[in-house]
């Protein structure tokens, strides 16, 4: 007899038949699971891809402002150095001088930059320049070069974004329209005085020299560009210089009579080359290339033993730029075939001989402002 009143099977529910069966193992990975896991996904439905949109986007912009800023800069900006190449050939003393670099320096700043700006009629005759030779100075002017063949006949080459073919002309118009005297036109050259006479180069280089032969010398670019590689000028610095053997022989026969032992000295330099590094702690380098059968092991410690008397020597005289501490710390090594010499020059130095050359240049615009009509 069955031990309930129902003899057959109790069916399951709705309920039951849908419930699925509870897997075998830990309870807690039988409990379902929350909504939107366990199960796969949806399908999105198809859109743009912004994100690779907005990176090609920006990718393109960089392009453009990359191709724009070259454009600015090989149009307006890009200076490929000319005065260099005009250097004389028989040139022993050269000097050259980086516009921008020296703009960036401080005393540089601080002292000449407002001598553009302080005087009215300063402006006015920069305005009238500018009109006559499209030459505006202070941004158009990139490079310096100084150079001597004798050390009594000196030039100076002036490079840059310079037009050709109007400087002369321009600065002959502006003398004629002040009424300054003892200037005439020579030619290709313009007189400004018994030593001083002006010239432009058909690429656009300024010469101005203390006699005509200098200025005709230097007027025609060196055949060989690298012609001037030979005076070993530095490529790049602020202020770069190079003096030939011909300098060195020079300066011997100067200083033999009174300090033989410096004669002596010089007459072992065949040529050297330096540069000075402007900034918040300047610094001077200089190297020294023996003369023939001159050995660098040797002429180092006799180099350091000239800075040694030199010291002793301007310690006697009024300081010059912060030459004396200058010499203070400067070393004499031998480096190879070559004798380095390097020191730190006090910026106090520099910047008080920059207050002085500017005290000089105002007085000296001022003097010809005041003659000026």
């Amino acid at each position: 007899m069955p031990d309930t009143l129902i003899e057959e099977p109790i069916r399951p529910t709705v309920t039951d038949d849908l419930a699925a069966p509870a897997p075998e193992g830990d309870p807690a990975e039988a409990r379902p699971a929350p909504p939107g896991e366990g199960a796969p996904a949806a399908p999105r439905r198809p859109g743009r891809p912004r994100g690779a949109a907005c990176l090609v986007l920006a990718i393109a912009l960089a392009a453009l402002l990359a191709g724009a800023a070259l454009g600015v800069y090989l149009l307006f900006w890009r200076y490929v150095p000319t005065a260099r190449q005009h250097i004389p050939g028989d040139a022993n003393i050269v000097v050259r001088l980086e516009t921008a670099d020296l703009a960036l320096f401080g005393p540089v700043r601080r002292h000449f930059l407002p001598l553009l700006d302080d005087a009215p009629q300063t402006a006015s005759r920069k305005a009238r320049i500018e009109a006559a030779t499209g030459l505006d100075l202070p941004t158009d002017l990139r490079e310096i070069v100084v150079a001597s063949t004798d050390a009594t006949s000196w030039v100076a080459l002036a490079g840059g974004r310079i037009p050709k073919g109007r400087f002369v002309a321009g600065m002959e118009k502006v003398a004629r329209d002040e009424g300054w005297t003892g200037v005439r036109r020579e030619g290709e050259l313009l007189l400004l005085g018994p030593r001083a006479v002006l010239g432009q180069a058909d690429d656009g280089t300024l010469v101005l020299g203390t006699d005509v032969e200098i200025v005709k010398a230097a007027l025609p670019a060196s055949p060989d560009a690298d012609e001037w590689r030979r005076l070993d000028l530095p490529e790049q610095g602020a202020v770069t210089f190079a003096l030939t053997s011909a300098a060195w022989s020079g300066a011997s026969a100067a200083v033999s009579g009174v300090l033989p032992r410096a004669g002596a000295l010089f007459r072992r330099i065949d040529h050297a080359s330096g540069a000075l590094a402007l900034g918040a702690e300047p610094e001077l380098s200089m190297r020294l290339a023996p003369a023939a059968g001159e050995a660098a092991a040797a002429l180092a410690p006799d180099a350091q033993a000239f800075l040694g008397s030199l010291k002793l020597a301007l310690a006697l005289l009024p300081d010059i730029a912060g030459a004396g501490a200058a010499l203070e710390g400067a070393q004499a090594l031998a480096q190879g075939e070559l004798v380095e010499i390097r020191t730190k020059w006090p910026h106090e130095g520099l910047d008080r001989a920059c207050a002085e050359l500017a005290h000089r240049a105002r007085a000296a615009r001022d003097a010809l402002n005041a003659r000026a009509p």
